[in-house]
């Protein structure tokens, strides 16, 4: 697939077709894109200083904000592999912030769960970007929070569709 027909995939996804809204989305971009970057940024600075690689820390954001997951659910949230998934788990069980229990419906299943040291070290290393976000939201009127929230709730939308659209495509060529 081209990148021309990867946007043509978004523009039919998102509906977003035109050059209207590519300027309205211009303007909205490059800070998106300045705010993941940085958020990157902080969790690889974070990791390296823990000694431990950007996907235990991204597992552990991940399970500080679902919980309990199967690990099927975080690979699928993380993009990695079952093999990748169960060698993550054994690393963050190996280093006490993370252990496998039953699920409670299902006795084939686990779930993934944050230790106390694990709530710990995301409370410690992860908490200062989230009341840093968390800040800056204060600093807005409640009207202002809520278009920012339908903006990037849309936009999470958007992208989800085009993540099913590329399982969709690799489905095909399987």
């Amino acid at each position: 697939m081209t990148l021309s027909s990867r946007y043509l995939i978004v523009e039919l996804v998102t509906g977003n077709i035109g050059p209207v809204s590519r300027t309205a989305a211009q303007s909205i971009q490059p800070e998106l894109h300045r705010l993941m970057l940085e958020r990157q940024r902080y969790l690889s600075h974070v990791a390296r200083r823990l000694g431990v690689t950007r996907t235990e820390c991204d597992a552990v954001e991940e399970l500080t904000q679902r919980g309990g997951v199967t690990p099927g659910l975080l690979g699928e949230c993380l993009t990695l592999t079952s093999g990748s998934v169960s060698a993550l788990l054994d690393r963050l069980e190996l280093l006490g912030w993370a252990q496998r229990e039953p699920h409670p419906d299902d006795r084939r299943m686990v779930l993934v769960r944050l230790t106390a040291a694990g709530e710990a070290i995301a409370e410690r290393e992860i908490g200062p970007l989230d009341l840093a976000v968390h800040n800056a939201a204060a600093t807005l009127r409640s009207r202002e929070r809520s278009v920012i929230e339908r903006f990037l709730s849309k936009a999470a939308d958007a992208a989800a569709e085009l993540v099913a659209a590329e399982h969709a495509l690799d489905d095909e060529s399987t």
